[in-house]
């Protein structure tokens, strides 16, 4: 019989102590069912505080992880529902807790019999829209109109990705490789190179994937390179690059830039290795920390600053981040974010162009590093860019929208040229 003793495990790492997911060792349906617990964690754990008659001890969390696994079973695998009430009840027997077996039984059975007076009795908002409230209070002050679509869109995975390769082929000829391996692709409305499934594909069945023909990535991260428009010969730096994906691209879009790919991680940086490698791309690979000046690099016509942040756009790919995240981290990175905007601006010479771009829908993180930068620099202005997305002050945000593109800023700004 299935048992869930990997699944309680591997959460416990998360909720418990704090780590991030990583479900490297689980199989397909085990990533499945933690993923899903975690995206719908604040409302599973409301439900299984109604289901108990007391709080668990502290030392017994682990069998309150195991409930709410249970429910997600009941509620998301296609088996019959008294299936996944046995893997739960056989995993408090082999997480040594045979005591518990009993109480599993109960309680997940009573929810079975009782489900929709549970449920209703379920009405904080931190539950019901699967969200703590400190995120909530930021997406309804950013976007009061938009906010319950972002978070309708965070509670759903988001679709798969496909950036084609155009050193390989066209976006056209490799989409009729799909229709030959019996796959079906939509057109991407924000990339020349994109294509996306709405339902998961797994890698090995994508066409030349190994061989460098396609790439996963959000349509709405290959804005990026487009965004900076990449030209023969010019010397351009990806900061904060790993995993590389963003350094690719730009190399795919013009093979004949000097493209210097940096980070602070030398082991995603290997990522970056691997990925030009297998995409036939080249580029300099640099570990070196960009919040502080690196004048060794010399300066460049064009910089992507991909800087650290909240990874609020990219919740419903690492639910997670709802549970590791807090308000209090806010003000650190957005100090880091201007250190970074600082120092790599001294990289760009006179003339040059940098793109601001972070993962975050919080405006705090992204106009507002952007004004603060520019009322401190008279060598730089902002210049605009396409009309996509939600408009704001500075630069273009795109949400998380369901089927399309995950939740990213961008702001593109220029050097005042020597003399003007």
């Amino acid at each position: 019989m299935r048992n869930f003793v990997n699944e309680v495990n591997t959460l416990k790492t998360t909720v418990i102590e704090g780590h991030v997911f990583d479900g490297k060792h689980l199989d397909a349906l085990g990533r499945l069912l933690v993923q899903t617990t975690l995206r719908r964690y604040f409302w599973f754990d409301a439900i299984a505080t109604e289901l108990l008659e007391k709080p668990l001890p502290r030392k017994h969390r682990d069998l309150h992880l195991l409930i709410m696994i249970g429910l997600c079973a009941i509620e998301t695998l296609n088996q019959p529902q008294h299936t996944s009430v046995n893997a739960a009840v056989e995993t408090a027997k082999r997480l040594n807790k045979r005591w518990a077996s009993s109480l599993t039984n109960a309680t997940l059975r009573r929810y079975l019999r009782d489900r929709e007076k549970i449920q209703n009795r379920v009405i904080d908002p931190v539950a019901v829209h699967n969200h703590p409230a400190w995120i909530l209070d930021h997406l309804r002050a950013d976007f009061p109109q938009e906010s319950s679509a972002v978070i309708l869109a965070n509670n759903y995975p988001g679709p798969l990705s496909l950036r084609v390769n155009r050193l390989k082929q066209s976006r056209s000829a490799y989409l009729d490789r799909l229709k030959t391996a019996g796959l079906n692709a939509e057109l991407s409305n924000l990339s020349p190179q994109g294509l996306y499934f709405e339902n998961p594909v797994p890698i090995s069945r994508l066409p030349g994937f190994q061989d460098g023909a396609v790439s996963i990535q959000d349509e709405g991260a290959q804005l990026a390179a487009l965004l900076l428009d990449p030209q023969p010969g010019e010397r351009i730096l990806d900061a904060c690059s790993a995993p590389g994906g963003k350094s690719c691209h730009l190399l795919e879009l013009e093979p004949t830039i000097i493209l210097t790919s940096t980070d602070i991680d030398p082991d995603r940086l290997e990522q970056v290795r691997d990925n030009f490698d297998r995409l036939g791309v080249n580029g300099e690979i640099s570990c070196l920390d960009l919040g502080l000046d690196q004048p060794q690099l010399g300066t460049f016509d064009k910089i992507l600053l991909d800087v650290p942040c909240s990874a609020s756009g990219v919740i419903r790919r690492h639910p997670d981040i709802k549970l590791l995240r807090r308000a209090t981290d806010l003000e650190g990175l957005i100090k880091k974010q201007g250190q970074f905007l600082t120092s790599v601006w001294d990289r760009l010479r006179p003339g040059g162009i940098l793109l601001y771009a972070t993962c975050s829908i919080f405006s705090d993180e992204n106009e507002g590093v952007v004004s603060q930068f520019l009322q401190t620099r008279e060598d730089a202005a902002i210049l605009p860019l396409p009309e996509v997305g939600v408009p704001r002050a500075f630069g273009v945000q795109l949400l998380p929208t369901q089927n399309a593109h995950d939740g990213f800023y961008y702001a593109l700004l220029i050097k005042a040229s020597t003399g003007s």
